[in-house]
């Protein structure tokens, strides 16, 4: 069933050629009682084989930094990735995994209360397929804060290579969540990257034009 591993940022390079048959998550975090809570949950629910990282962001990299670094450093067919403020329905990885590999799809996005699968906040993808996109990173690694998973989203849209099924549940639960304001130079980055195609990975496109 699914396995954890606690580990701080400060010390991530002792993961360095973790494998799984499976699957391999990221699970970077700040709260420590929360995570530990969490993982409990995540466990009792996965209902799959796979491995959980939670990385306590001691030297506070983000998000996007830890989460790239988990993927560089691991060998697994599947990697996926969530955040403290997650809750898991029963059969969560269970139901991505099969979901993932019944569509042959390469970046499926979990329920996650919000988004209805147009964007992949909670993600689980094929590593073959993330390959293709950034090489040895998960996310476009000049983001800061945001919208890394939402460049990756769009990709996966766009190449046709997005599942989404709502039996798989990712609830995101930040009750704060509407006065946290997005980054605005990442926002203008994703923009600036959308009007090249993310540098030629797919057709180019103008999101300020596409949200009126």
């Amino acid at each position: 069933m699914l396995e954890s591993l606690f580990v701080k940022s400060s010390d991530l390079a002792s993961i360095k050629d973790t494998e799984h048959d499976e699957a391999i998550l990221v699970l970077p975090y700040i709260d420590h009682e929360l995570a530990v809570r969490l993982e409990v949950v995540l466990r009792e629910r996965a209902r799959s084989p796979g491995l959980v990282i939670l990385v306590d962001d001691d030297k506070r990299m983000g998000f996007i930094m830890a989460a790239n670094l988990v993927y560089a450093w691991t060998r697994s067919p599947y990697f996926g990735y969530l955040a403290q403020d997650a809750f898991p329905g029963d059969h969560w990885l269970e139901q991505g995994l099969k979901t993932l590999k019944d569509s042959k799809s390469g970046l499926l996005a979990f329920n996650d209360g919000r988004f209805f699968g147009t964007v992949a906040v909670f993600g689980l993808a094929h590593r073959a397929w993330l390959e293709t996109i950034y090489h040895n990173s998960l996310f476009y690694p000049e983001y800061k804060t945001h919208f890394g998973d939402t460049e990756l989203t769009a990709i996966a849209y766009m190449r046709d290579k997005l599942v989404f099924n709502p039996n798989c549940l990712l609830v995101e639960v930040d009750y704060r969540k509407h006065e946290q304001p997005l980054n605005p130079e990442d926002q203008e980055l994703y923009n600036r990257r959308a009007r090249t195609g993310f540098n030629g990975l797919v057709t180019p496109f103008d999101p300020e034009q596409a949200d009126k």
